[in-house]
């Protein structure tokens, strides 16, 4: 066999190899597989180039090979530089792996001067030379190829420094993966250059490529790094917080981490002892099965015991490992947060979600009759103004505890703030019992005492199909009308109850449609001057429902007020109020009306946008309509609530003050009270001692003129009670004595009559 035979079966083989090994990368998983694939393409390029060179049969077929391997070189090179970039990416701290573009643009250059070789015959000459017998045509190189073997082995030396660079940087561990293509590729390069220098015509250095490509794809496609992947799994096992045990497939145990030692009370490893200490804890934990896990209680421990069988085949077991979990905190948070999910956080009774399931499920499954009971602490906003909400808490924990002690049957909880429910069987409801032990309910924190007021209302379950929400809402209605704060008081819900439900539902459902017919409308209650002429009217709310008929204002103002609505009411008075007051510029230029704000409307809208808007809307002066707050609205947020009467003044707007001395801290607040008119309440000349209301008005009186306001009093009915008020000082009245709250169209003729 002639060498030009020998040598064409072993290239051809070695290129063969790497286009197998190109497809086998391809359908590999791994994320370097196009990298490793693209370097075994490219090593077929010289391999073949190499074939032809052997077998030209002319100096042209040899120059073309000479030339495609020239060319084929460098596509080595910038497969490898790929390869190697994307190899040894992240070796370095910052994981800033740069693509060395630079040497691209060398080899890139390189095939562009290379392919104007034929053209300016720069780069190589052949010569003809007898070998073996056969002829061949080696090359002589000129300028163009030293510096194509220039540039690809600066290529080739950049490429050797990054996997050196790698090796240093790396682990032990990845050391080997670098190691090994680095010294391929040094016999690779050592090999080539001893090519060249030696002139022998086949390049025998081809081997030594085609064995790189055939390495490469090994390390980066085939090989698993098993002593790195037991060095890791070990310090994996090592360093979880379970112990871990691993057996062979006789169940002796062959090794254990730390924290199976720890889990043992052992402070060293000795393996003698360890199954017997295993099996004293645990008891039997082989002969269960291949694969299996439980949980396992061991006094105030809670553990999750799991074992894995180990199989290399699908019929013999090469050991097992069992791992055992301290499960105890996540067990015991879990517990706390199932309690904290049923229990209220700060009195630790049920919450409300919790307790109406538990109600839902016992009344559904029992024959008794149950009551459901709604416990109310009155006044307790005010415990926590004037004690502290530490002592609020305490007072609720109180409440709490005493339903622990008391509440034998049934089940009970805390709803909202500082109500409770509670839901019995009727024949353990003891009313006398409970009133009695509620109503000495005395509450003692630090140096402070406090007697707690309770409001109870009973609502016996006659339908245990109602969601049980709606129980405890009538149980709570029971007790809504009830007038006396200061004594512990038990009510029943009964169907006159019901009645006055159904009666505000309605009402409610029906507002919407009677403010948009005017159903509800103002009615006017004139004011008077110390002359008693009429200068001006109060708006007050009136309702003529189509069914029911007049409806006087307790029947649906005080429910607005709880439910909200009554925004929507005030609005509508106050567009009606703005509307005659555009009405009257011609006829009745200088007379005012006072509307109402209530004190829910701070909440649900803007009240001075709201009132602005209508005061340029109907183009009218803000000095004719004057606002009216009443003076309980004053007693909570009084500062925003004095930033907002400010902002009606600045705006030309009088403020007046309603019910002036109903509450008990209006003195305190009308020194910084923004007010221009203070009316005042006529409930003090009822009273038995009228020397002493006396006195009492007339001090207001002279207080309000002392401090430029404007005092009006309210709730005159007689021609006496007028002429003593007028001599006192007062400037403004309104009352029964000049007219009661009459339709718009009455007042304008009362207003006429006057002017006549």
């Amino acid at each position: 066999m002639s060498i030009q035979q020998k040598y064409t079966i072993i290239f051809s083989n070695l290129a063969v190899l790497q286009i197998i090994c190109a497809i086998l990368a391809v359908r590999s998983d791994k994320h370097i597989k196009k990298y490793t694939a693209c370097l075994n393409l490219s090593i077929t390029i010289p391999i073949v180039a190499n074939i032809i060179i052997i077998r030209a049969f002319s100096p042209g077929i040899s120059l073309f090979g000479y030339y495609l391997s020239y060319i084929g070189m460098d596509v080595i090179m910038i497969a490898m530089l790929g390869f190697t970039n994307m190899y040894c990416k992240g070796v370095d701290d910052y994981k800033s792996h740069q693509k060395p573009y630079p040497l691209y643009f060398m080899a890139i250059a390189d095939m562009i001067q290379l392919a104007l070789g034929p053209v300016f015959h720069h780069v190589v000459t052949l010569e003809q030379t007898m070998l073996d017998g056969s002829v061949f045509y080696p090359d002589v190189a000129h300028i163009g190829l030293t510096i194509h073997r220039i540039v690809d082995y600066i290529i080739f030396g950049c490429i050797l420094l990054i996997y050196i660079v790698s090796m240093l940087k790396c682990s032990k561990l990845y050391r080997a993966k670098y190691s090994v293509i680095l010294v391929t590729l040094i016999l690779s390069g050592t090999t080539q250059f001893a090519f060249i220098s030696s002139k022998i015509p086949v390049d025998r250095s081809v081997i030594a490529h085609g064995a790189v490509g055939i390495i490469i794809f090994y390390f980066s496609i085939i090989r698993r790094p098993l002593r790195l992947l037991d060095t890791m799994l070990s310090n994996v096992v090592s360093g979880l917080n379970d112990a871990v045990f691993v057996f062979d497939n006789t169940n002796r145990i062959v090794w254990i981490n730390e924290q199976a030692c720890e889990l043992l009370d052992m402070k060293e490893v000795r393996m003698g002892i360890v199954r017997e200490k295993l099996f004293d804890k645990f008891k039997n934990i082989t002969n269960r099965g291949e694969n299996w896990s439980e949980n396992r209680v061991l006094g105030d421990k809670y553990y999750i015991l799991e074992k894995k069988t180990v199989k290399t085949n699908q019929k013999y077991s090469d050991g097992s490992f069992l791992v055992i979990k301290d499960d105890t905190v996540r067990h015991n948070e879990m517990e706390k947060e199932i309690f904290n999910s049923m229990h209220d956080n700060l009195t630790g009774i049920y919450n409300m979600q919790y307790l109406y399931s538990r109600i839902r499920n016992e009344i559904q499954s029992s024959d008794k009759d149950f009551c459901a009971i709604f416990i109310n602490i009155k006044n307790f906003k005010l415990i926590n103004d004037n004690f502290g909400k530490s002592f609020g808490d305490v007072v609720l924990i109180r409440m709490a505890k005493w339903m622990k002690t008391n509440i034998k049957s049934g089940f009970y909880g805390r709803l909202v703030a500082d109500t409770f429910g509670i839901c019995m069987p009727k024949e353990d409801f003891d009313e006398e019992f409970i009133s009695q032990e509620l109503s000495n309910l005395v509450v003692k924190f630090r140096n402070m005492e406090h007697k707690i007021n309770i409001h109870i209302g009973v609502y016996d379950i006659l339908d245990k199909s109602l969601d049980v929400s709606i129980m405890f809402d009538r149980a709570h209605f029971a007790i809504t009308d009830i007038e006396e704060n200061y004594k512990t008081v038990i009510h029943y819900y009964n169907e006159d109850i019901k009645k006055v439900l159904l009666e505000e539902q309605r009402l409610a459902a029906n507002l919407e449609v009677a403010l948009e017919t005017d159903q509800i409308r103002p009615y006017l209650q004139p004011i008077a001057d110390r002359d008693g002429r009429i200068v001006g009217a109060e708006a007050l709310a009136r309702w003529l429902h189509p069914d029911l008929g007049y409806l006087a204002p307790y029947r649906f103002i005080p429910l607005f007020e709880k439910n909200g609505m009554i925004t929507d009411l005030d609005v509508h008075i106050w567009k009606h109020a703005c509307r005659t007051l555009s009405k009257w510029k011609e006829t009745h230029p200088d007379t005012f009306i006072s509307i109402n704000i209530s004190p829910k409307d701070f909440y649900f809208t803007d009240v001075i946008a709201e009132i602005n808007t209508l005061v340029e809307k109907y183009e009218i002066d803000p000095h004719l309509l004057r606002i009216e707050i009443t003076e309980t609205a004053m007693m909570t947020e009084s500062q925003e609530r004095i930033r907002i009467l400010n902002e009606f003044r600045k705006a030309g707007f009088i403020v007046e003050m309603d019910d002036f001395g109903s509450g008990y801290s209006s003195l305190n607040l009308l020194k910084d009270m923004p007010v221009d008119v203070l009316k005042i309440d006529m409930q003090f000349l009822s009273d038995e001692n009228n020397s002493k209301s006396n006195i009492i008005i007339d001090s207001i009186i002279n207080l309000s003129n002392e401090l430029d306001i404007t005092p009006l009093t309210e709730g005159v009915e007689t021609e006496e009670q007028f002429e003593q008020l007028r001599t006192m000082g007062c400037e403004l009245f309104q009352g029964y004595y000049f007219s009661k709250p009459i339709p718009v169209k009455d007042f304008e003729r009362l207003l006429e009559s006057g002017d006549e």
